[in-house]
C-alpha cells in the first residue's frame, strides 16, 4: 500500500478538522496538542511490502532537525516489516527549517477498503 503525498495531506486535513469540531464541544483550560510550526514540504511514498500485515495502529516518534531532516526515528512495537517500512517513510520526510530540534510524531493506521466505496 502506497501512500502518496496527496493522500496524506488530506488525512491530516481530516484530522485536524476532526480535532477542532471536537474542540468545539467544550473549552479546555490548556490545548491538550501543543502549537507547532512544523511544515511538511515534500515526503516519498510509504512503501509497505504485499506481506507486511498489521492489525494496530503504529505511532513513530522522531525528532525534526533545525535543517527540516528527521532524526532519532522511533516506531513503537509492531511487525519488522512495517517497524522498517515507517522508519524509511519518516526519514524522508523533510520540513521547513525550523529554529531548534522539535520533537515529533505521526501515527500510521492500515485502513482497506474496496475500491470505489
Amino acid at each position: 500500500m502506497r501512500i502518496t503525498a496527496p493522500a496524506l495531506r488530506s488525512l491530516m486535513a481530516v484530522s485536524t478538522l476532526a480535532v477542532g469540531l471536537t474542540a468545539c464541544q467544550s473549552v479546555p483550560e490548556k490545548s491538550a496538542f501543543p502549537q507547532s510550526d512544523l511544515k511538511l514540504i515534500r515526503s516519498a511514498p510509504l512503501q509497505l511490502p504485499a506481506t507486511c500485515t498489521a492489525t494496530s495502529s503504529v505511532v513513530v516518534d522522531f525528532t525534526v532537525l533545525e535543517s527540516g531532516q528527521t532524526d532519532n526515528i522511533r516506531p513503537a512495537e509492531g511487525p519488522e516489516c512495517l517497524q522498517q517500512a515507517l522508519t524509511a517513510w519518516v526519514a524522508s520526510f523533510r520540513y521547513a527549517p525550523v529554529t531548534a530540534e522539535t520533537p515529533a510524531s505521526v501515527e500510521w493506521l492500515l485502513v482497506e477498503a474496496r475500491k470505489g466505496s
